[in-house]
């Protein structure tokens, strides 16, 4: 009876959580920890500070990028990429939005090309709803493919120690978000009427509500120094990418130890940042002011709150999870998958599912390479439509074919994200025990 009530107390203040949106899922993850522990006696579970850290040092250098102009620079080149190849705009969206998610470690970095992305398709005369439904979801895979981000921070925190190498993790990961984003484009490009045929557009049309969102963003004056963030940023990465996947490279110390890869990655990150500042000559204190500070921030705490709240509950329980679904996993390691995936639907978030989920995974003794195959599917943000970047995308849509529909679940996000995520994570299970 007592663990229900401890259910109760954890889906109640993710629930609330969610309802308070942004911040509050961290706070209120918080007060169900203090419950937990205060009210009911559990030992608190360890932070994920690993994972906490490196996601500080990768949104700082990301942010900084941001201030220095780099953000605005790199849309304003996708957009005139989209509008010299108008025919692929459907696949070209979601390559942008993939490479820009891998590259900065958040999928918030789509906002600023949602507008585009809109208005190109509307000027050629393809129904919006497909590219941006495709690159939003491209944006959310991503992160399973991402070498700095959140989620995949946490993954490699917890699978290096154990002998499974950036590489290994790599290898599977990023080809796989890379066929996600894609299988969900090629659906995403057949979903709905044509842009004239449909009656919501049409009627607009006829009331003359247009916008020119796309035509400001390419008249933009850059700085010339805003590449210069681009380019450290991108410099930075593949640095964290060589050095994590050639362990020799990394420095060695007097007992034998090695630079781990969180450390790489936190050095690397801030010190980049650090010469964004005089390159790019950009006010330090404009850096915090940024979208991309405040939202990366915010994870911090609803990692701090939801994981540390859920990860007690569940060491509280381990040897009761262990009967029950310790011998169903290591029979069908594939389930991983779908935990992974309501999780992540439930908490909204891939950083604060995988140190939940993975470490648990791992006490079941859930094969390395299951692990590595079911991880795309940590990618249930697009269920709901009330995620960031879905309800941006609905938004940006001048012409009303983006929508949430008359139902939870007639949104234009969920059939090309569940497909993409379903063949990838069967491809996944495939190429997995080749690798690992």
């Amino acid at each position: 009876m007592l663990v229900v009530i401890e259910l109760i107390v954890v889906l109640g203040c993710i629930y609330w959580g969610l309802k308070m949106g942004g911040l509050g899922v961290g706070l209120a993850g918080g007060l169900g920890l203090a419950i937990l522990t205060l009210g009911f006696g559990l030992e608190p579970s360890a932070p994920a500070v690993d994972v906490i850290l490196i996601i500080m040092a990768v949104v700082t250098a990301a942010s900084t990028m941001q201030a220095a102009g780099g953000m605005d620079w790199l849309v304003h080149h996708a957009g005139n990429l989209m509008r010299r190849n108008p025919r692929y705009i459907c696949f070209l969206a979601p390559m942008i939005t993939w490479l820009m998610t891998i590259m900065a470690g958040t999928g918030y970095t789509v906002f600023s090309t949602l507008p585009v992305i809109s208005e190109v398709a509307k000027e050629i005369g393809v129904r919006p709803s497909r590219p941006l439904s495709a690159a939003v979801v491209a944006s959310q895979v991503a992160i399973s493919g991402s070498p700095i981000s959140a989620a995949m921070a946490a993954m490699i925190s917890i699978m290096e120690p154990i002998g499974v190498s950036f590489l290994e993790i790599m290898a599977v990961c990023l080809p796989a978000s890379f066929l996600a984003a894609m299988v969900a484009a090629f659906i995403a490009s057949r979903q709905g009427c044509e842009l004239k045929d449909d009656p919501i557009y049409l009627e607009r049309l006829q009331q003359e509500q247009k916008e020119k969102q796309a035509e400001k963003t390419l008249s933009l004056n850059f700085d010339p120094r805003a590449k210069y963030s681009v380019f450290l940023f991108l410099l930075a990465t593949v640095a964290i990418v060589v050095y994590a996947a050639f362990p020799v490279l990394r420095p060695a110390f007097e007992d034998g130890s090695m630079m781990s890869t969180r450390d790489i990655i936190i050095v690397s990150m801030f010190a980049v940042a650090c010469l964004m500042v005089p390159f790019c000559k950009i006010n330090p204190d404009a850096i915090i002011r940024t979208s991309t500070f405040r939202s990366g921030m915010s994870s911090v705490a609803v990692i701090l709150g939801i994981v540390t709240m859920g990860s007690t509950m569940v060491n509280a329980h381990l040897p009761e999870i262990k009967e029950f679904a310790g011998t169903l996993l290591q029979s069908y390691p594939m389930l991983l998958s779908v935990v992974l995936f309501g999780t992540c639907t439930l908490l909204l978030s891939q950083g604060a599912t995988t140190p939940l989920i993975i470490p648990l995974a791992l006490s079941l003794q859930v094969p390395h390479w299951a692990i590595l195959a079911s991880f795309v599917a940590v990618t249930g943000v697009f269920v709901l439509p009330t995620y960031p970047t879905s309800l941006a995308a609905i938004e940006f849509d001048s012409t009303g074919t983006t929508r949430m529909g008359k139902n939870i679940f007639d949104h234009p996000f969920l059939l090309p994200g569940l497909v993409g995520v379903v063949v990838a994570t069967l491809f996944g299970f495939i190429i997995a025990p080749m690798v690992v």
